[in-house]
């Protein structure tokens, strides 16, 4: 007996749980049938999948989800494949894998350099610590220069305050200076460590309990797996699909039909070709006679 088994990544399920503590959701999307997902789903930790899909759903599934960007918020898609590619292009931020195809870096917004699944939990708290030094530089000039600009007017003047025109340029490249220090500050980013979170009892607890509360769904009707066979055979037939195998089997039938009126036609060129041979070796017979 040989079993083949696509292996998933050991720092999959600390992702998956750094993330969902972030306040994210995930979601798996992927092309497998619906009980290799499961099987994913039950090791990483991800309670909604969405099984046998194809690129055009992935793609689909993602535009739908950001036309209700209230309910959902910016959408990220990671992936490493070439039919991931329209979903990496579709979503908000696309994060593709750098070890993945041409293709879906071409088409990711954001490339992980290492084949490191990790490394989708450092870039999201970068830019969440790029976007936090932003508002503080922001903040910084703002309140720099409401206090400046009147100093610089002359309103402390009456007070025997006034500030030379020097030391007026000297604080106005004093406000851009201060900021880009600030900026350089991300430099001493450093990446979030696993064994931190390894450690943490909340991560244990959610081992035990990563594989329940599981929800698959099939890609294409976007409906649970669970259904009964009347409803699916229902479905089947009110769906595009029976409709192409309908009309494909009267194809059939009618090629069939028409290969046996050649057959029929044949046969009785044939039958008549040979009943003429035969009446004129009789004439032949007779006029030797």
């Amino acid at each position: 007996m040989l079993a083949i088994a696509d292996q998933i990544k050991p720092t999959a399920p600390l992702t998956i749980y750094v993330l969902q503590s972030l306040g994210l959701r995930t979601i798996l999307l992927t092309g497998d049938n619906v009980k290799t997902a499961r099987a994913i789903a039950n090791q990483v930790g991800i309670k909604t999948v969405y099984a046998e899909v194809l690129p055009t759903h992935k793609e689909r599934f993602i535009a739908s989800l950001k036309e209700n960007k209230k309910t959902h918020g910016k959408i990220a898609m990671v992936g490493d494949g070439i039919n991931d590619s329209p979903a990496l292009a579709r979503a908000d931020v696309g994060i593709a894998v750098g070890t993945g195809t041409d293709v879906a870096v071409e088409a990711a917004s954001i490339v992980l350099v290492r084949d490191e699944l990790f490394d989708v939990v450092a870039a999201i708290m970068l830019s969440k610590k790029t976007v936090w030094r932003i508002r503080i530089n922001f903040m910084f000039a703002t309140i720099y220069n409401i206090i400046g600009i009147p100093i610089a007017a002359g309103i402390l003047l009456p007070a025997g305050v006034q500030l030379m025109p020097w030391m007026a340029s000297a604080a106005m490249a004093l406000s851009s200076v201060s900021v880009v220090i600030s900026s350089l500050l991300l430099r001493y980013f450093k990446k979030p460590k696993m064994q931190k979170y390894e450690r943490d009892v909340r991560y244990r607890q959610w081992l035990l309990n990563k594989s329940t509360g599981i929800v698959v769904h099939r890609g294409i009707d976007n409906l649970p797996v669970n259904r009964s066979k009347s409803s699916i055979l229902s479905s089947f037939k009110n769906s595009r699909l029976s409709q192409i195998v309908i009309e494909s089997i009267s194809a059939v039938k009618n090629a069939v039909m028409e290969e046996k009126k050649k057959a029929t036609l044949f046969l009785n060129d044939e039958q008549t070709t040979n009943q003429n041979q035969k009446e004129e070796e009789i004439e032949l017979q007779v006029t030797a006679l």
